[in-house]
């Protein structure tokens, strides 16, 4: 190379930028023939149906060659359908060929889209915008959860519902799919369908216990929202009600968590690790969090808020034992990153919370109450009868057939020292 820049100074540059395009290329086409790769074992273990297999194989194909994907090829894949049933702890779609068509549509052409989810996501309630005749009606068992009881009610009402088969949105473990249905005992005497979104796991082998926990604590959480409020902060907060539906009408009656869809911007405030959005800084989330720690005695701490506005959805709790409220309870070592990023600011010294690193308040530019401190001597220490973790689990094909699940496939990455699972590379 030296000798080069000494004869050719002023073709150096095109010479080394061609070598470098060069390796990015080889780079590329490796990533992709190891997806090709897994794609193809996925399909040997029929944890994706053929026409599907063959969609995704085409679109790597072409990406690996340059060139676009057969609309007309990807259509006529999607149109031989094979009643292929997936393991038991995968979402696999309706037995019927229409949303057997619907869904393989959705797997190759917009989970690409969803990616990644952003901290600040616009979600603008387009219910009426999407067309939900095509999408056949469902059956599925509401399962609520009981918080004096620990357990999920035994006896869940039937109920009809649609699921829109190309998810909106996408996080790190679910997928979010916009459905119709009338949960409630009121909106279905009315005949009213409200807007839910339905959370389906992406991991086909994730344990289905994890739907239970998640809406256990979001139901947690609930109770400590209503705590919150009766001290009358500046603005009042809640947690959507959260439910898990079995849906009966598919093989081994999967599992997936309900809500109701929240409409507007979507921000996160802090997370389970001691991160906090300084980008949109507030108050009342991270006095919200600092709350639960002493209402609860030191017990719990409730955190990864999350929604729009002040409904907040998907928090994680920590408990001082590490036990229970699913996979993201960090026990103590949760509650030490909390508060070692945390600064208590006027709605923290309103509830005459010990002070942690407390702000200026001659620069309190947030919300801040109208009277500095509440009438209260104290928050009162409550603790609930729910431990975080469920008494029992309740009787369901999802759990009998849990045994039938074979193991997840690992990849290797660059240099062999991180392990995933495949099913989440071949997209």
């Amino acid at each position: 190379l030296t000798f080069l820049r000494r004869r050719l100074p002023g073709k150096m540059s095109i010479i080394v930028s061609h070598y470098a395009s060069e390796s990015k290329e080889v780079e590329k086409s490796e990533d992709v023939w190891n997806r090709l790769n897994d794609l193809n074992t996925l399909s040997k273990l029929n944890i994706i149906p053929k026409p599907e297999y063959e969609a995704r194989k085409q679109q790597l194909v072409d990406e690996l060659t340059g060139t676009k994907i057969n609309k007309n090829r990807e259509n006529k894949a999607a149109d031989e359908v094979e009643e292929e049933e997936p393991p038991a702890g995968s979402i696999p779609p309706l037995r019927d060929a229409t949303a057997r068509k619907q869904s393989v549509a959705a797997g190759t052409l917009t989970l690409e889209k969803h990616r990644t989810t952003v901290a600040d996501t616009k979600l603008t309630d387009d219910v009426n915008l999407l067309n939900f005749t095509h999408i056949p009606t469902q059956r599925a068992k509401v399962l609520k959860f009981n918080l004096e009881k620990g357990c999920f009610d035994k006896d869940g009402e039937i109920i009809d519902i649609k699921i829109d088969p190309s998810p909106f949105a996408r996080g790190n473990l679910r997928l979010a799919h916009h459905m119709l249905a009338s949960i409630s005992s009121r909106d279905r005497s009315k005949g009213v369908s409200q807007h839910y979104v339905a959370k389906i796991s992406i991991d086909p082998f994730e344990d289905p216990r994890s739907y239970l926990d998640d809406v256990a604590t979001q139901q947690c959480a609930r109770e400590y929202a209503k705590m919150y409020n009766r001290y009358n902060p500046p603005k009042r907060v809640k947690f959507v009600e959260a439910f898990v539906l079995s849906l009966i009408d598919r093989p081994h009656s999967p599992l997936c968590a309900v809500e109701r869809y929240i409409d507007g911007t979507y921000k996160k405030h802090n997370n389970n690790w001691g991160f906090i959005n300084n980008k949109h800084e507030r108050n009342t989330p991270h006095a919200f969090s600092h709350f639960t720690y002493e209402a609860s005695q030191h017990q719990l701490l409730i955190c990864d808020i999350q929604g729009v506005g002040d409904i907040y959805t998907d928090p994680q709790i920590h408990s001082i034992d590490g036990r229970g409220y699913g996979k993201g309870n960090m026990g103590t070592r949760g509650f030490r990153k909390f508060f070692s990023t945390h600064r208590c600011n006027a709605i923290c010294k309103f509830l005459k919370l010990p002070l942690i690193n407390p702000k200026d308040p001659a620069k309190e530019l947030l919300t801040v109450p109208q009277n500095a401190f509440m009438e209260n001597d104290q928050v009162e220490n409550v603790k609930l009868s729910f431990s975080g973790s469920l008494n029992a689990l309740p009787a369901l094909p999802a759990f009998k057939n849990k045994n039938l699940m074979k193991e997840p496939l690992i990849s290797k990455q660059k240099g062999g020292q991180t392990n995933v699972c495949c099913s989440c590379n071949i997209i």
